[in-house]
């Protein structure tokens, strides 16, 4: 994998920085290639910046006490991850760590403070930036408290359909990218019983797994249980 400078960069009409202060903006951060498993920051270290996604997949996760991760989102390109405190001692809340090859730009909170005072408006979009990732968090948190397991995982695997699936013969095939213990972290469920809410909608006859693939039988019979959050009639 090969480091995509900022005017290169796929997502910048859409960023939150205006293309004639990329250059500014690069010099303002340090970007750097993950690779897949490798760890970008750790639950309760130093929080003295920002990140920015440029390209690749990372999840953002905690660990409960007895050591088990929990997903609580993935990020894709054109996020922000961490935390940006006013005062030094504030820790990142969350883990981060690369599910694919990823490169990923560090702003420091002095160069990026001094970034916006000079641009406000990028400060007023990293803003919005922020609260969509806020927004994110706590539907997140609003599933975990009131959806079933079941429905959780519908939504999960509509959303890999809609994201990556090919339609062929009246099925919906797609690549998983993700273990079954990443697909278990995503739920808030132990990896069994992943497995067991897997096994079901096979029964179900919605979906079928075929080695890292998954076919999707009845896609919309998977995204009734997903809206409704009712179990499907077999």
């Amino acid at each position: 994998m090969r480091k995509i400078s900022c005017d290169q960069c796929a997502l910048r009409a859409t960023s939150c920085i205006a293309s004639e202060h990329l250059e500014e903006f690069d010099a303002s951060g340090v970007t750097a290639l993950y690779r897949r498993r490798q760890v970008v920051f750790h639950e309760g270290t130093p929080a003295e910046g920002l990140y920015v996604l440029c390209h690749g997949a990372v999840k953002l996760h905690q660990s409960d006490r007895f050591g088990r991760e929990h997903i609580l989102g993935i990020a894709e390109p054109g996020d922000i991850l961490g935390e940006l405190p006013l005062e030094n001692g504030e820790t990142y809340s969350v883990s981060a760590e690369a599910l694919s090859e990823s490169q990923l730009c560090y702003l420091p909170r002095a160069r990026l403070v001094k970034y916006i005072r000079d641009h406000p408006m990028a400060g007023v979009k990293l803003i919005a930036a922020l609260s969509k990732a806020l927004s994110a968090a706590r539907r997140k948190a609003g599933d975990l408290a009131l959806k079933r397991a079941e429905v959780r995982l519908a939504e999960l695997l509509v959303g890999f359909a809609a994201r990556g699936g090919e339609t062929r013969d009246g099925s919906t095939h797609v690549t998983l990218a993700y273990s079954r213990r990443e697909i278990a972290e995503m739920l808030g469920v132990s990896t069994e019983t992943a497995i067991r809410l897997l096994g079901g909608l096979r029964r179900k006859k919605m979906l079928r797994t075929e080695s890292r693939k998954l076919v999707i039988a009845d896609l919309e019979r998977l995204k009734r249980l997903a809206d409704q959050g009712n179990t499907v009639a077999p």
